[in-house]
């Protein structure tokens, strides 16, 4: 990415927020111009040149025993890097424990099931692909809800 003034904008920091978005700084060497964006992580991978952690998922590795703490970042490390993704958060550190799979929240597994047998395995992968993409650990009935909504325009609160 490049400044108005032809120098290449530098990263400077990430921070992750509640949300699940991210938001990244740059700052321009020559002309001291600085510029924030707000996404969430995989939009701004590729505004990011190599592997960042956010604070939040450093301190998530923080709170493992010593003996898993750099044996879980080397994991991580190597599935951001295979997933051609840059910015380390809680989630993709999730992600990455689980080998890039998707956990199903018990009630989530409770309502697929409610789906009818035709179109419960296309329902599956849906969810399954945007909880991936969003970089979360599990799909949800939150979640569940949200993708109902997009897909069939309403947003029942029914459990």
């Amino acid at each position: 990415m490049q400044c108005g003034c032809d120098y290449a904008l530098r990263f400077v920091e990430v921070e992750e927020f509640p949300s699940n978005s991210v938001f990244a700084k740059f700052h321009c060497d020559q002309c001291a111009f600085s510029l924030g964006a707000e996404g969430n992580a995989k939009e701004l991978d590729p505004l990011v040149s190599r592997v960042v952690w956010t604070d939040e998922a450093l301190y998530h590795m923080s709170r493992l025993p010593p003996y898993l703490g750099s044996l879980v970042w080397r994991e991580v490390e190597e599935f951001v890097s295979r997933s051609e993704q840059r910015i380390v958060t809680v989630a993709r550190v999730g992600s990455a424990r689980n080998k890039g799979m998707v956990e199903w929240t018990p009630d989530a597994e409770r309502r697929i099931e409610n789906v009818p047998s035709g179109i419960r395995a296309m329902a599956k992968v849906e969810l399954e692909r945007t909880a991936l993409d969003r970089g979360m650990p599990a799909v949800t009935v939150a979640l569940m809800e949200e993708v109902k909504a997009r897909y069939f325009g309403m947003a029942a609160g029914r459990a």
